[in-house]
């Protein structure tokens, strides 16, 4: 055990990082596909933002409500993201947004360059599964989305506000041991377990464009504001581990805001995959499984 999670406000989900190959493109697709709003035109990074990615590269952040995107383009080539990449594959990392129309939106997102990855438009999976209406596909880097009906989104940890009607609700990231993972992300970063339950049947494997699909699925909360986080350890098939540099196309960033940064460097430096690397208020790592993580220091 690492020990006790963090007192008093802990650790939000602040925003999520996506590489990208061409800028405009991927802001456009966001924008006008998925109704992001662009703060500003993309910036070049700071000395300090590039040494601990490793390369100059430049950003936009957007946002959706009061969520928020950042767009990532680095000045040295990135690797694609994997062409066979499956949703039960361990470097898989989707978000998902809530709508209203998901119909609508599924529509304008094909329509705007995305790629279906669930057959058969959304499906409505059992209440055993949370009975949620959802839609994944992919933008046109490949990175994996989720469309939510907001009114199907289960109510989250007590005490937190209900979900948007449109903005980013979760992160999902695919794990190679469920309750591993569950005990990562609530020893280092103080997160607040949530809902557990198991999803398979014909409507989980036609979302997930999968067959034999077994998985659990368990959820983490994080301090207000932001999105929580979602783990999805698939039992049945089982998927591949690939190593992600962190400018490869498919090393999304979960980027958190924390008030005691050296705590959490500390945590990650034991138990992490790799060793963190920090530079000013900032530290880069990765969790069990191989999914990027940068952590910032916030008042």
């Amino acid at each position: 055990m690492i020990g006790a999670p963090l007192p008093g406000p802990g650790t939000r989900i602040a925003r999520l990082a996506l590489n990208v190959h061409d800028m405009a493109r991927a802001a456009a697709f966001y924008q006008h596909a998925l109704g992001f709003r662009p703060l500003g035109a993309p910036r070049p990074a700071t000395p300090e933002q590039a040494a601990l990615l490793g390369h100059p590269f430049e950003s936009l952040t957007m946002t959706l409500g009061d969520t928020r995107l950042e767009l990532a383009r680095f000045f040295t080539p990135s690797t694609p993201y994997p062409a066979d990449s499956r949703a039960n594959d361990l470097w898989f990392q989707h978000f998902a947004i809530t709508c209203r129309d998901i119909e609508g939106l599924t529509q304008r997102a094909v329509q705007g360059g995305g790629r279906p990855i669930t057959r058969s438009g959304p499906q409505t999976l059992p209440p055993a599964s949370g009975g949620v209406t959802a839609y994944k596909f992919r933008d046109p880097d490949g990175h994996p989305l989720e469309l939510l009906v907001a009114a199907d989104i289960p109510s989250q940890a007590p005490g937190s506000r209900p979900a948007q009607d449109h903005a980013i609700d979760h992160t999902a990231l695919s794990v190679s041991d469920c309750d591993r993972a569950l005990a990562f992300y609530q020893e280092v970063f103080g997160l607040t377990p949530g809902t557990r339950q198991t999803n398979s049947g014909p409507e989980q494997e036609r979302l997930d464009d999968l067959s034999g699909v077994r998985v659990r699925v368990a959820t983490l909360f994080a301090s207000p504001p932001g999105p929580h986080l979602e783990l999805l350890g698939y039992e049945q098939p089982r998927g591949r581990r690939q190593a992600l540099a962190a400018t490869d196309i498919a090393a999304t960033r979960t980027v958190l805001a924390t008030t005691d940064l050296a705590t959490l460097e500390h945590r990650l430096s034991s138990h992490g995959r790799t060793p963190p690397r920090r530079i000013a208020d900032a530290v880069l790592g990765q969790d069990e499984d191989g999914h990027w993580l940068m952590i910032e220091q916030v008042p």
